[in-house]
């Protein structure tokens, strides 16, 4: 004789308790994707700023999209499904780019995050902002100020050696090494507008004193 399943009222109990598991992750993961577009359209913004040498405006910026990060992950951290599903890397790169950018052209100094950063991200930051770095060179290079694009070349460089060292499965570097290959491509193109510049600097100098 068949016994009767007894344990219905505990199914249905797990029913709701999963349900209402998934409608907090999901309505985390709307709220995820809306303040990861922010931090997106802040950091661009913020860099944009520094390429106008408005610093100030830019690291208020900065900051505000830093706390929108830490309230992101805050808020993702026990849904490790949505946290790792790619939308907050790309926002938090994106922010370590501006960083980056900042103080270095500013200061002159390297951006060294503290323990809310993800590692990767900062990698894919960093190689973001050869790009630039390059931007910056341009802009000099246009306004004739040329002094210091050869130091600013040379940054490029080991930014590139730096990153180039992690020579792991890009698996667990979500694809460092092809974001790698393409700022190398960059650096190329930018030595040689660089030499070409030098050259002519030079030649110039020459001709003023005949």
């Amino acid at each position: 004789m068949k016994k009767n399943f007894k344990d219905f009222n505990r199914l249905e109990k797990i029913l709701i308790d999963t349900k209402n598991f998934f409608d907090s992750e999901d309505g985390a993961r709307e709220k995820g994707i809306s303040l990861c577009r922010q931090i997106t359209r802040f950091s661009a913004k913020a860099i944009k700023k520094i390429h106008q040498h408005d610093f100030k405006e830019s690291l208020d910026i900065l900051n505000q999209a830093f706390d929108m990060l830490k309230e992101t992950k805050s808020m993702l951290k026990k849904f490790p499904e949505i946290y790792f599903a790619g939308f907050l890397h790309n926002a938090e790169k994106e922010l370590i780019e501006g960083f980056v950018t900042y103080y270095l052209l500013k200061d002159n100094t390297l951006f060294i995050p503290d323990n809310d950063i993800d590692r990767i991200s900062y990698l894919h930051g960093i190689s973001e902002a050869i790009g630039e770095i390059r931007r910056h060179i341009l802009d000099c290079i246009r306004k004739q100020e040329t002094e210091n694009i050869d130091s600013l070349l040379n940054i490029m460089d080991e930014f590139y050696y730096f990153l180039i060292s992690f020579d792991y499965p890009e698996a667990i570097t979500r694809g460092l090494r092809r974001s790698v290959d393409a700022m190398r491509s960059l650096i190329e193109r930018t030595r040689s507008e660089v030499s070409i510049v030098t050259h002519q600097k030079r030649l110039e100098d020459l001709l003023k004193k005949l």
